[in-house]
């Protein structure tokens, strides 16, 4: 019989995110090696990083933590946040050492050791690197300049070394910069000498909190066991979910260009040889997974990242008649034609602009409500629904603009957007389920705002108009002859709002890696200790993180992340016998960043004579994914096939960078339409083979 060796609690995908308490308490019943929780990432785009603030509300990002901190005083665990404030700069991380503190009074922490792990770099050290072509990319873009560089704030992802000397010095509390997600649920493991392929590979299932369940939410808890045999498997303490084998083969694949490699700082997650497997009806496990020790630019290298200020910001929403839609220039972003892609929908296609807008008598109350109200329908989860990295798509980071009225009351406004069929086809429940959830939980927000969510489609066409400048005269003279072209050929309808002063637009300006381990050593991550008295907390010493290589160095796999699983192009032989809408034969069908330069699509069946007859039908070669998504072939990363969860993931050069000037969709989860609406040829060779598995 295998004995648990080592016990382990994600909060929820990221602090913030909320989680039931239940789903915590239940958690907690056993043994408990740790309670950890991701707190940010760069999915929502440069602004948090530019400006050092968090994206989730502070009650909430609050909450969660407290929850967390009670947990571990009872417990005595180690307690891990990672990127915290969102981004993981300094003045993130100093406005969430701000909330642990009141936390800690509180809650009457005492004698506890607190371990600050500081991420962000001096941009003169990453300017002398760049000078020395010594920054690597991580694909197309951002392009490189050393004006751009010198007024950034910029931010290295930490691995596990100054986690595991945090922990080995005894912190029991851990507050860390900008971090690898995984990092964070790695690093306890790895020093308590559990297998790095099995400890990577767990973290990766956790650090989206239950998002890796079915059903799967960011918002609740996960809870993983290893065992002594080398497995591990996981369990949601919700009875609600249940892992499958399934469920946690899919959710390996999420967010990352490719379904089996994972590249790290310290080296490369290999899942090749990997087995997914169910303990129970609501228990799923792993086992084999390797971590590979490689050559340049693994080991000990670290992804930066940096955010500049482009300028102030102006948004204009402007209603047309829809008898004008066709007067409206192409490049102009329009509801109803190409808000949420940059190709205008075609014959019977829809898109449908969903615009939030609320008002209220104080600027607090309007956007909690507007954030409340756009928050749920992204992550809303549905019977049916196959997007599952998000409903709609954001144009705007922040996503949200607040401004006042003329009659002294104050808005907030959120526009976004999707083209997703089985979206619309549930979309009247979920505005209902959304009101309800909101009504349950937080009555106060709709007792002190009132709200319209206007649908704008091509019956209703909204123009959304964006302009950046550094100059505040200049940004009104050009936001304003933006204004003027469209007044010029179409009168503005009712509801329109104009020239509202929106945050500032921040730009990425570095996504590239370090590979100087000089810096890296012995000027990254420093860590300062404290003694923490409830909120009084005296600062103990500091050290440099201690570093040591990990993994496999004879792994004889592939790791060739251009080769390995890549779909070949095979034409079939003879004729089809018929046809099926992929819709009907996956059950999901997700779009999603998977970085700030790359989208990555996962196509996940409904069987494995399905996922046969995709394969066999030869629709997702290279060329083919070009051809599909309009892109040229040579921004395919690679088209590839997963055996283990019956699914197909495709992965792209970004058009764009996340979160430019000419965005629609932040998050990159609203870009797989034109997957959805693929048809599969259907072959009888293809049917016999999957009938003899």
């Amino acid at each position: 019989m295998p004995k648990l060796v080592y016990r382990v609690i994600s909060a929820c995908g990221a602090l913030g995110y909320g989680y039931p308490k239940e789903s915590l308490e239940a958690a907690l019943q056993g043994q408990v090696d740790a309670i950890i929780c991701d707190a940010g990432s760069m999915d929502a785009g440069p602004y948090y990083l530019g400006t050092g603030t968090e994206y989730f509300e502070g009650e909430a990002v609050k909450l969660d933590f407290r929850h967390m901190v009670e947990a571990g005083a009872r417990i005595g665990c180690p307690v891990i946040l990672g990127s915290c404030g969102m981004a993981g700069g300094d003045r993130n991380l100093d406005w969430m050492i701000r909330i642990a503190k009141e936390v800690f009074a509180e809650l009457g922490i005492n004698g506890a050791k607190v371990a600050v792990i500081r991420s962000e770099l001096d941009p003169e050290i990453v300017i002398k690197e760049f000078r020395a072509g010594a920054l690597r990319a991580t694909g197309a873009g951002p392009d490189l300049d050393e004006d751009a560089l010198r007024d950034s704030t910029i931010v290295g992802q930490m691995g596990i070394h100054p986690l595991i000397t945090a922990l080995e010095s005894g912190a029991q509390y851990i507050l860390a910069g900008r971090s690898c997600d995984v990092a964070l649920f790695a690093s306890d493991m790895i020093r308590r000498n559990i297998d790095p392929g099995l400890a990577y590979h767990v973290g990766h299932v956790l650090e989206c909190g239950a998002l890796a369940c079915d059903p799967g939410s960011p918002s609740d808890c996960l809870v993983a066991e290893v065992y002594d045999d080398g497995s591990a498997t996981f369990t949601a303490p919700n009875p609600a979910r249940r892992c499958t084998a399934y469920s946690i083969a899919a959710h390996s694949l999420y967010e990352e260009s490719h379904p089996q490699l994972q590249y790290y700082p310290e080296g490369i997650l290999a899942m090749e040889k990997t087995q997914f497997f169910s303990r129970d009806s609501r228990s799923a496990g792993i086992r084999n997974s390797r971590f590979v020790h490689s050559s340049k630019p693994w080991p000990c290298s670290i992804k930066l990242e940096g955010s500049r200020r482009l300028g102030s910001r102006k948004v204009s929403l402007i209603h047309i008649d829809p008898a004008d839609l066709s007067k409206i220039p192409a490049d102009v972003l329009l509801y109803g034609r190409n808000g949420v892609q940059l190709q205008p929908v075609e014959g019977v296609e829809r898109e449908l602009g969903i615009i939030v807008e609320t008002t209220a008598k104080t600027h607090e109350a309007a956007v909690l409500l507007a954030s409340l109200l756009t928050h749920y329908l992204i992550h809303y989860g549905y019977p049916g629904r196959k997007a599952t990295a998000g409903n709609i798509a954001y144009p705007l980071s922040p996503n949200l603009v607040s401004f006042s009225r003329e009659d002294s009351t104050f808005g907030a406004i959120v526009p976004s957007g999707t083209r997703d069929p089985v979206f619309f086809e549930n979309y009247a429940a979920i505005k209902a389920a959304v009101l309800k959830l909101i009504a349950d939980e937080f009555p106060d927000a709709l007792e002190n705002a009132t709200f319209v969510i206007t649908d704008a489609d091509a019956s209703h066409p909204v123009a959304l108009l964006r302009t950046v400048d550094p100059d505040p005269a200049e940004l009104a003279q050009r936001h304003q002859k933006e204004i003027d072209r469209i007044k010029g050929l179409a009168e503005p309808q009712s509801g329109s709002l104009f020239s509202l002063d929106a945050p500032d637009a921040y730009g990425w300006s570095l996504y590239h890696l370090l590979q100087n381990e000089d810096v890296i050593k012995n000027t990254m991550f420093p860590i300062t200790y404290f003694a923490a008295n409830g909120g009084d907390w005296t600062e103990q010493g500091s050290e440099r993180p201690r570093y040591f290589d990990i993994g496999d160095r004879d792994y004889r796999g592939n790791v060739n992340g251009r080769t390995l699983s890549l779909i070949a192009d095979h034409p079939p032989m003879g004729a089809p016998i018929g046809s099926h809408p992929l819709l009907d034969m996956a059950v999901v069908i997700r779009s999603k960043d998977a970085g700030i330069n790359r989208l990555t699509f996962d196509i996940i069946f409904t069987s494995g004579e399905n996922y046969e007859a995709a394969l066999h039908a030869n629709v997702f070669t290279r060329g083919n994914v070009a051809e599909i998504l309009g892109v040229r072939p040579e921004s395919v990363v690679g088209s590839y096939f997963v055996d283990s969860c019956n699914a197909i993931k495709i992965s792209i050069d970004r058009p764009n960078i996340s979160a430019s000037m000419d965005e629609r969709d932040v998050f990159g989860a609203q870009q797989q339409v034109a997957i959805e609406r693929m048809s599969i040829p259907i072959y009888s060779a293809a049917l016999a083979r999957a009938s003899s598995f």
